[in-house]
């Protein structure tokens, strides 16, 4: 209950200081990844580490920041070029060429299977820069194949993004009523429990390491 108040706090500190709290939740969730990560099933999720170490949180919270940054730019680069180049045009509908109509619908497609291949490699990546402590390790390719490859890792990944954003949703409906906050705690930390599952499963050896 305690790290469920101190996240969810952490939330409503970061609607007026924007950053530093924000860094500081990442860094906790990669160490609840990190450390749930390497137990046993039955044992994985019988309790949370406790915000003691702030300077380790915060250190790990920055790396991960860099990474999580790294593997979703290039999907947001793309969507927000294809969106300006279709804001520039001031055509009706009906007047917009097939090439121009064909490239958008392109560049939006490509912007969201960019997307979503870079979300799903990233638990994988996270892993593998905690377990190494060197950002180039997050880019390893024999560890996002192995990853990417393993049904297991698919489905908890997957599952971990679908039950967390259906929490972030309610957390949305909730916010004016500051409950959201903690609400959208939770659903970060559900997230991050499927992906410590899922991580466990398709990279034992990095885990091992970490």
């Amino acid at each position: 209950m305690d790290t469920l108040l101190v996240g969810g706090a952490l939330h409503l500190v970061s609607v007026y200081l924007p950053v530093a709290p924000l860094v500081v939740v990442l860094g906790y969730l990669l160490v609840v990844l990190r450390e749930t990560a390497g137990r046993a099933g039955e044992t994985r999720f019988d309790a949370l580490p406790q915000f003691r170490n702030v300077r380790e949180i915060l250190r790990v919270g920055l790396g991960g920041a860099v990474v999580v940054v790294a593997f979703l730019l290039p999907a947001t680069v793309t969507l927000l070029v294809t969106v300006a180049g279709a804001s520039q045009l001031s055509l009706s509908a009906g007047d917009v060429p097939f090439t121009v109509s064909f490239g958008f619908a392109l560049g939006s497609t490509t912007s969201l299977l960019l997307a979503v291949v870079f979300v799903y490699l990233l638990p994988a990546a996270l892993a593998n820069y905690l377990a190494r402590r060197q950002l180039r390790a997050a880019f390893d390719l024999d560890v996002l194949r192995r990853a990417a490859v393993h049904g297991g890792y698919f489905y908890d990944v997957l599952v971990g993004v679908v039950a967390g954003s259906l929490l972030l949703v309610a957390a949305r409906a909730t916010a004016p009523f500051a409950v959201g906050f903690f609400v959208a705690f939770y659903g970060e930390l559900v997230t991050v429990a499927f992906w410590s599952r899922g991580v466990s499963r398709a990279i034992p050896d990095v885990v091992d390491a970490a």
